[in-house]
């Protein structure tokens, strides 16, 4: 299933609204909660957080990992992210409510 940019960041601000997550977590949450229909790779995901971090949405951390490797990079929100999801989040209510009139009860 195709994504959009204001798709994946409405979801992935979404996603970090609840705490602090590495990309890797991210993208397994968003693969779950989309029944599997959506799977983002590295080359989607990563340059959607790094763009969102440099709009100071989000902060990052590296950390070293728990099993060893390479460290993971853990991101979360900013009061600006948060400023920016409330914004989404409305814009994405307008345009359902607006689908769904049209669509009437079917």
């Amino acid at each position: 299933m195709p994504i959009h940019h204001g798709d994946l960041e409405l979801s992935l601000l979404t996603l970090l609204e609840g705490g602090e997550r590495y990309g890797l977590d991210l993208a397994k949450e968003l693969h779950t909660l989309t029944g599997g229909d959506l799977a983002l790779n590295a080359g989607t995901l990563y340059p959607a957080l790094h763009r969102m971090e440099q709009r100071g949405w989000l902060q990052s951390e590296s950390r070293p990992s728990s099993r060893g490797g390479h460290p993971l990079r853990y991101y979360r929100l900013t009061p600006a992210g948060q400023a920016a999801l409330e914004a989404k989040r409305e814009a994405y209510h307008r345009w359902h409510q607006g689908l769904t009139e049209r669509w009437g009860n079917r």
